[in-house]
């Protein structure tokens, strides 16, 4: 028991090593305004006399707990109780280019070793106006998916990959690339990876005035690798409807929404059915008080495995192979939720939300509760000084 504690504090400072010289690797990049100047083995220019960056000290997490109850086929219930504790250091180097170096701790209640799920991030990334991207190991509550849940549920605190991001007023595309595992030869695993696009053509809301929007959704997995026994191949998904916005009335907004699923299995893979679709409609109040949203879904032969959320599938998957399906799936949802905003930067969420299984006569229900919290702390300014250098 000491011997693993002791390799494991072994392998924290090894990691910490690795991500100390990746950050003081990075700085030298920000820090000349010429790459010839770097190449070709003159002097660097200097900095302006006015350059500084900035050192904050960042903290997002989330305490929970989420129950679902259920008992059927394609999906089981589970309890989830714990945290995702996410704090940083965040180096501004220009307005709109930082550097994010910190840890994820992903806590479930009940596990043994009291350290389990701590991992070191770092990312980079560029904001400026309505445009941004990030490139790393970053925090999914800085740069949420809002994708459909029949595409994507949020599985992980964080994503290793990429992200961005592009605007204009209201209308706009986003991206993020997950990449899951990496090809492993010796033990017969394949490399995976998930792709998200999200955009939408929006009109200018007013809140006088009924405003529509056009969303189209792409979700993609991938499996893949040569020299394994894993067969490769990939599952397209897309989404595209039309989102309207009702005048504020009846103490909030009411948004309704109807969409067009497909699904699609990219090349030969041991499936009951290798394409479907499906249909999402939505209706959501928005109250001041308390929120109400009621949906309807109907999927044939759908699937979006590895990505959405369970209760949408058409059929069961473990260890790669399926084995429950029902062709149908037609289910009602109820959401009743509230968030309070206890101060700036904490949020209590609470939601209960009950569903009825038409083809197999099934009520259930799950609630989750939500702790959500997010701080961040300028710690200092670094300014720069030229100090000129003394001659032999």
């Amino acid at each position: 028991m000491v011997m693993h504690f002791l390799l494991g504090q072994k392998a924290w400072f090894a990691y910490l090593r690795l991500l100390l010289l990746g950050l003081v690797s990075f700085l030298p990049l920000f820090a000349y305004s010429k790459p010839s100047a770097i190449c070709d083995g003159s002097e660097p220019p200097p900095l302006a006399s006015n350059y500084s960056a900035k050192l904050l000290c960042t903290i997002n997490g989330q305490s929970f707990i989420d129950n679902t109850e259920y008992f059927n086929k394609i999906m089981e219930g589970e309890t989830l109780f714990g945290f995702h504790f996410l704090p940083g250091l965040t180096f501004l180097m220009a307005e709109e280019i930082g550097l994010n170096l910190g840890l994820i701790w992903e806590k479930h209640f009940g596990h043994m070793q009291p350290w389990f799920g701590i991992r070191p991030a770092l990312s980079i990334y560029y904001s400026h106006k309505q445009t941004s991207c990030v490139l790393g190991i970053f925090d999914l509550q800085d740069y949420p998916p809002t994708l459909l849940e029949p595409l994507y549920v949020r599985r992980k605190p964080f994503m290793e990959g990429f992200h961005f991001k592009l605007a204009k007023h209201k209308s706009y595309l986003s991206g993020w690339l997950n990449w899951r595992t990496l090809l492993a030869k010796q033990d017969n695993q394949p490399e995976t990876f998930t792709l998200y696009l999200d955009g939408a053509w929006c009109q200018d809301h007013s809140s006088q005035k009924i405003s529509c929007t056009i969303p189209f959704q792409l979700a993609v997995y991938h499996l893949g690798g040569q020299g394994i026994s894993v067969k490769d191949y990939s599952l397209w998904c897309g989404a595209g409807g039309l989102s309207l916005r009702l005048p504020n009335s009846f103490s909030g907004p009411i948004y309704g929404a109807s969409y067009l699923l497909f699904n699609k299995y990219v090349k030969e893979i041991d499936r009951p059915f290798k394409a479907g679709w499906g249909q999402l409609h939505t209706i959501d109040w928005r109250m001041n008080f308390l929120g109400v949203s009621l949906s309807y879904w109907y999927g044939y032969h759908f699937s979006s495995e590895n990505m959405g959320h369970l209760l949408y599938q058409s059929m069961r998957i473990e260890n790669h192979k399926a084995i429950y399906y029902e062709p149908i799936r037609s289910l009602l949802f109820l959401s009743i939720y509230r968030d309070w905003v206890l101060q700036s930067g904490i949020t209590l969420q609470v939601v209960l939300r009950p569903y009825y299984d038409f083809s197999n006569r099934l009520l259930e229900y799950g609630f989750s509760c939500k702790l959500v919290y997010s701080r961040k702390v300028q710690l200092t300014t670094l300014r720069y000084v030229d100090v000129p250098m003394s001659k032999a």
